[in-house]
């Protein structure tokens, strides 16, 4: 990392830069010192991650365009990967063996096929680089426990005061508000929900600070909304088939709660008395990196437009399965092919998070790789992916004195509430000796990245959009 009084070295990719716009440093109205202060004191404790000496100085800025195109493509490839998944027999029993998923891990699908089905996609994070065609998603994460809405919320907030500009970013906790306002319209609901989750996920007052937050989301469009631990239910929603909360929002995730001991019995009463908790657990079959690889491969129902975005939008994914497939142009035996061209693949488990799971060719070992493939394929229990390089940009760094320009390839992860742009997450490896250490992977809980939010350009119609966002936060 170099020193430097400009904002930027003029080197990031194309998709990320707007030649029409100021450089966003020079739209910065707080010192370092400022920056740093608002960054470590107001975040401290909402799950931000800003390890070692460097915080951002500014937002990830993009090009509308760019921040729309975000959005659209994880729309279209989500409405993909449901539809793909919808399509294995047997109802969601079925496509939990379909996937081959352990039902042990879903405990609370509530056998209400129907409603499994019309929520199952409602709330959505995918994982995206910018490679040379543009955004390239890895995955999906689906569910009501990814992280990036309280984050980017934060985030855009802290940037909102420190900037002359009003940039514009969806609001990820304002859009999950509209998403279950949508529940209750089309199933005639009361406007009350239930947040299910724990005091012991929390980490401190901070945390307890922006609980109310997303509580007081809730109130501000005129729901009764409180928090729930589980030894409090069924009997706190009141009685059962008229309870007083009839919506549930699911802030936990049930295989943290079975490792450390935590019964989901008093949440599956409180399904059993009335309560729709979203969103349901046929979610995580979407986030199931075997549903992309079906995409990947195509599926007889794909129009050629649907096609076509998958083949620009998708890296290259399959199940490790024995057998032949197609491969830039030819055909391959797959186990022989992820042998014989490492460099050019990334092996996944299909369930798997933060990281943790996923082997990328070009920084492993050739006998190190040699045994994963052979293990994946003897368990048929991952996905292999083509790498795909990504795309760098300039970001402005500091250390609470000076500020530095760093090269960084960002993770982008826009959100989806109820199809609804939710605002746009970041996480990125600022530090040579990290990207190094990391062997590919960028993760807040794996690798240690950094984060930031996701802004654009604000238009005259939106202006009072962001504004909004960045007061929620304050």
């Amino acid at each position: 990392m170099t020193g430097t009084a400009s904002a930027g070295t003029g080197t990031s990719h194309p998709w990320f830069r707007d030649e029409s716009r100021p450089a966003p440093s020079s739209l910065r109205t707080a010192s370092p010192a400022e920056v740093t202060a608002l960054l470590r004191g107001e975040l401290a404790g909402l799950s931000v991650s800003l390890p070692g000496p460097w915080v951002p100085a500014q937002p990830f800025v993009l090009p509308r365009q760019s921040y729309d195109e975000l959005f659209d493509v994880a729309r279209t490839l989500l409405a993909l990967v449901r539809r793909a998944v919808l399509a294995l027999d047997g109802g969601w029993p079925g496509r939990i063996e379909a996937l081959g998923a352990d039902p042990a891990d879903y405990p609370l699908l509530s056998g209400q096929d129907n409603t499994e089905t019309a929520y199952c996609s409602m709330m959505a994070r995918p994982d995206i680089v910018i490679g040379e065609n543009g955004p390239q998603l890895l995955e999906f994460n689906v569910s009501g426990t990814f992280g990036g809405p309280n984050e980017s919320h934060g985030l855009t907030a802290v940037w909102q005061r420190t900037h002359s500009e009003r940039f514009f970013g969806h609001d990820p906790l304002l859009a999950r508000v509209r998403a279950f306002e949508d529940v209750c319209s089309s199933r005639r609901l009361p406007r009350a929900v239930a947040i299910i989750g724990s005091l012991g996920d929390l980490q401190d007052d901070a945390d307890v600070r922006f609980q109310e937050i997303e509580l007081e989301q809730f109130r501000r469009r005129g729901f009764a909304a409180d928090f729930f631990e589980p030894d409090q239910l069924p009997d706190a929603l009141g009685r059962p088939g008229n309870l007083r909360y009839p919506l549930g929002l699911r802030n936990f995730a049930t295989a943290d709660w079975t490792e450390r001991g935590q019964s989901l019995r008093p949440v599956y009463d409180a399904q059993r008395a009335g309560l729709l908790l979203l969103p349901p657990q046929s979610s995580g079959l979407l986030a199931n990196k075997k549903a992309l690889a079906l995409v990947s491969e195509g599926r007889p129902w794909m129009t050629r437009a649907e096609r076509a975005v998958a083949d620009r939008h998708l890296p290259w994914t399959r199940i490790t399965l024995p057998g032949r497939t197609r491969w830039e142009g030819g055909d391959h035996d797959l186990s022989e092919l992820l042998l014989g061209r490492q460099e050019r693949f990334v092996l996944k488990k299909a369930i798997g998070m933060m990281g943790r799971e996923v082997l990328v060719g070009r920084h492993t070992e050739p006998a190190d790789w040699r045994l994963a493939v052979e293990a994946a394929f003897a368990a048929a229990d991952s996905v292999v992916q083509q790498y795909v390089e990504p795309a760098s940009c300039d970001l402005e760094l500091t250390d609470g004195r000076a500020v530095f320009t760093a090269q960084v390839a960002p993770v982008l992860s826009p959100m989806l509430f109820g199809d609804r742009p939710g605002g746009c997450w970041a996480r990125f490896l600022a530090d040579e000796a990290d990207r190094s250490a990391s062997r590919g992977v960028i993760s807040v809980g794996g690798a240690g990245a950094a984060e930031n939010a996701v802004l654009t350009w604000a238009d005259p119609a939106d202006a009072a959009a962001s504004t909004r966002a960045g007061e929620a936060g304050r």
